[in-house]
């Protein structure tokens, strides 16, 4: 299940299927709460040893399966590192979105889910404030040449 806040001034409280509200005030911020499916290694991009680590939660009721990559960057890689397959978690994290212009002039975007909070069910919640830079992310698609990203 995803809550999501719309504007920095505006608030949205999302009801999901078991009833549970949630009401965020930040913009672009969600909650995301399910099933770790996936933990893949902490990664190092480019000269500047970026590093990232991403994990995948299955959001969907049972029925359909939503499974929701979320990325952890920075300092908030020290709240993802512990996650284990079949975890039950709940993510604050914050959506950023990217544009990008190959030579052909098109113009593609990316959005991309960037962890800051993790609380795992029975656990305590760790957190970290999360970056004001909705930019701060590697673009692990540029290898410094203007091509195409896919």
């Amino acid at each position: 299940m995803i809550f999501c806040s719309l504007g920095s001034k505006d608030k949205i409280a999302v009801e999901d299927s078991v009833g549970t509200v949630s009401t965020r005030s930040a913009m672009n911020e969600v909650t995301i709460k399910g099933e770790v499916k996936f933990v893949d290694e902490i990664r190092e991009y480019g000269a500047n040893g970026f590093k990232k680590h991403q994990i995948v939660v299955e959001t969907g009721d049972g029925r359909w399966d939503n499974p929701i990559p979320v990325e952890f960057i920075k300092d908030a890689i020290e709240k993802s590192k512990d996650l284990k397959t079949g975890d039950k978690v709940s993510i604050e994290a914050r959506i950023n979105g990217r544009e990008w212009q190959g030579k052909d002039g098109v113009t593609k975007w990316f959005t991309s889910i960037s962890g800051y909070k993790v609380a795992i069910e029975g656990g305590n919640a760790e957190s970290i404030e999360p970056d004001s830079s909705s930019y701060d992310t590697f673009d692990e698609y540029d290898d410094g040449h203007e091509d195409e990203a896919f």
